[in-house]
């Protein structure tokens, strides 16, 4: 799962999937959940997702409220955005849901906000319910929902080394970098690096809401990098040679550091093909 969900971000969710498909099995169910707390009690599944799946899979009235639905509803009635239990957004999108084809109700919804009520220029002209649309009416379109309050993006500056051994195998570690605990990363540091390592050049990356500004470096491998210590601290640290970097699970965070190494020309493998 996580090989096919590679390079897209998010991989808790990956986890808590898989987690809740074990859970499942573990319980000799042959599908899905079709009641709606126990849809909600497994991994990874929330309201949306359980109101989604069980709307399509099993016809069920409940009204899946996600970000487009939440634009089409806000620009339907001319609400300001829904608070913190999602109101009056969800009570709206349960009272017009459709009970007698509700999957196809929440999809066309989805779809509506997606392709037609975008969030800037939006297409009224080809919109099928914009003569029941408060805001098109009266001219607001572009003021439903109001922004979200901008988060302060957070910079992060960190060191990442490249360490290889004499066979081009490079160090990988897992564990250590909070912001991908589950993911395999050459050993990254809050600020500079230890003595005695070369400067191979700078990348950036964004996660969510932060700007992490990453220095590359390069140093020669030590006995200590694969001597067991860091598995004494809860971490996994090994050596990965070309063949298990083309199959592993990669975040878009590996792959940059590996054409950053490439760009350096020490010969270490490349980009996934």
């Amino acid at each position: 799962m996580l090989s096919l969900w590679s390079g897209l971000g998010y991989y808790s969710r990956a986890r808590a999937l898989h987690r809740a498909a074990r859970l499942l099995v573990d319980r000799g169910a042959k599908r899905f959940p079709d009641d709606f707390d126990a849809a909600r009690a497994l991994p990874g599944v929330g309201e949306y997702t359980a109101a989604a799946v069980l709307s399509i899979a099993y016809g069920q009235p409940h009204a899946a409220v996600d970000g487009n639905v939440v634009r089409v509803l806000s620009r339907l009635a001319c609400l300001q955005r829904p608070d913190s239990n999602g109101e009056p957004h969800r009570s709206l999108a349960e009272e017009l849901l459709d009970r007698k084809r509700p999957g196809d109700w929440n999809q066309a919804l989805m779809e509506l906000g997606e392709t037609i009520c975008l969030p800037t220029t939006p297409r009224c002209g080809e919109c099928p319910v914009r003569r029941h649309c408060r805001a098109f009416s009266e001219n607001r379109v572009e003021r439903h929902p109001p922004p979200k309050p901008r988060r302060a993006q957070e910079k992060i500056e960190l060191t990442m080394t490249i360490v290889r051994d004499r066979v081009g195998r490079l160090l990988l570690e897992r564990g250590r970098f909070r912001y991908l605990p589950h993911m395999w990363l050459p050993p990254i540091q809050v600020g500079a690096a230890a003595n005695g390592a070369k400067a191979i050049g700078e990348l950036r990356h964004a996660m969510l809401h932060r700007d992490v500004r990453v220095k590359g470096v390069t140093r020669a491998l030590a006995a200590s990098d694969t001597n067991g210590r860091a598995r004494a601290r809860r971490e996994d640290r090994r050596l990965f040679d070309a063949g298990e970097l083309e199959r592993m699970v990669r975040s878009s965070l590996l792959t940059k550091a590996l054409k950053l190494s490439a760009a350096a020309r020490l010969d270490l493998p490349g980009k996934r093909r």
